[in-house]
């Protein structure tokens, strides 16, 4: 009951004056709300750094082929078409040699053009297999994906992103949709969620975000289309042979990547004389983008800690003026009978009581500015519940570490002296 009455008191005479307490607390709320804004910045790239890695597989290791400079491929010919990249030679060395993998999936690429009525659109014609797709974690929304039966059978059969439905401008059935790839029909049986705009995964699978992707069953693509592909750039047609365009690695387990890295760098190496593929550690990547993380986890908290420490000072700097105002006050109450330490306490729960009702208000700006940021910037800032709890604690704890002093020169005042004081 003593406490509620000091909070009321505290209250009363903070709203004596309301544009002094509000001017006072306003470093309070800035603090906290950059406090707030920083913590679900980071917390949301966080979550997407996961996100991504996730899509690619913590246990993975990707290699994908890569087209040697102009000067090289030109040495290496097989009946006057540039030969580079992965081949079945390389999956095989790699599943018999090296121990630590569990499985090697073989993907083949086909640059195609998607015809839609009149419509006409650039696509990539992925050729892989059942477990390429759950290892990917490559679900259907909508329909399924591609099964162990459409590849042994050759089945015209694909998965594709919403995003080529769209684009499209298809308004029916997805699953009753025989695309046109080429100049042959492929019935689609599945439709994937977009990737993130721009998103790292794309980088990762060899994936021009230029394209649209097309999976379809490896062995269909093969058969179908060959090992050698036509591209045609600005009326000039060129071809290459490439076996594999990516090979999908996946270790035993988690602590057999590295050391399945560095056995896959050095197969390829043995066998390709050129660099002519790169090979990508998911497990890598996540652990590089956590060191950046921490980073500017400590960079921004710093940042906002310079705000409350402003706001801290404007509250020392009121109270200590406040103390000079109401000197008689406080003589009077050590007259009545009010000790050391209720005068300490009165003037601890007036600081308290203005830095929390600026924390309040700062984490209200601090979720407006979350918003703001997720509508304009297209960012997803993730605002949690202990991000919360935090800003009004270190807000609190900001009221308390610069209300004592002002406190306890209150409470050291001479009762004579105060009450003689005009």
């Amino acid at each position: 009951m003593i406490v509620q009455e000091l909070v009321v008191e505290a209250l009363r005479n903070l709203g004596r004056h309301k544009l002094r307490s509000l001017l006072t607390a306003l470093g309070i709320v800035f603090g906290v709300a950059s406090v707030m804004a920083m913590v679900a910045t980071g917390e949301g790239a966080r979550r997407r750094i996961l996100a991504q890695i996730e899509e690619l597989g913590i246990r993975n290791v990707i290699v994908n082929a890569k087209k040697p400079p102009a000067e090289e491929d030109s040495k290496k010919k097989q009946g006057g078409t540039p030969e580079y990249g992965l081949t079945f030679r390389d999956a095989d060395q790699i599943e018999k040699t090296l121990p630590m993998v569990d499985r090697v999936l073989r993907v083949h690429d086909v640059e195609k053009w998607i015809w839609f009525k009149s419509r006409r659109l650039q696509a990539k014609v992925r050729g892989v297999g059942a477990e390429y797709m759950r290892a990917l974690r490559l679900a259907p929304f909508l329909g399924r994906a591609l099964d162990a039966e459409d590849d042994n059978v050759r089945r015209r059969v694909c998965v594709v992103r919403e995003r080529l439905i769209r684009e499209a401008k298809y308004v029916g059935d997805p699953l009753a949709l025989d695309l046109k790839i080429g100049s042959e029909f492929y019935r689609v049986v599945g439709v994937l969620r977009d990737f993130e705009a721009q998103s790292q995964t794309q980088t990762v699978l060899g994936i021009d975000g230029r394209a649209f992707e097309v999976y379809v069953p490896f062995r269909t693509v093969v058969d179908r289309y060959g090992l050698v592909s036509v591209t045609a750039e600005e009326g000039n047609y060129s071809t290459a042979r490439v076996e594999l365009h990516q090979l999908l690695c996946i270790a035993r387990t988690e602590d057999d990547v590295e050391l399945l890295a560095r056995g896959i760098q050095a197969v390829l190496g043995s066998f390709h004389k050129r660099k002519d593929y790169e090979v990508t550690v998911p497990l890598e990547l996540l652990q590089s983008r956590q060191e950046t993380q921490r980073v500017f986890d400590v960079v921004l908290p710093i940042i906002a800690g310079i705000s409350l420490l402003v706001g801290g000072i404007g509250i020392l700097n009121i109270m200590l003026a406040s103390v000079t105002e109401r000197t008689r006050e406080i003589g009077i109450r050590r007259a009545i009978g009010a000790t050391r330490g209720d005068i300490v306490m009165q003037f601890l729960v007036e600081t308290v009581s203005l830095s929390a009702a600026g924390g309040l208000i700062g984490v209200a700006g601090g979720v407006a500015f979350v918003v703001l940021l997720e509508h304009f910037a297209q960012w997803n800032p993730t605002i949690t519940s202990w991000s919360v709890v935090l800003s009004l604690s270190i807000s609190c704890a900001t009221g308390v570490v610069f209300g004592i002093y002002p406190a306890r020169r209150a409470a050291m005042l001479d009762p004579i002296r105060a009450l003689r004081h005009e």
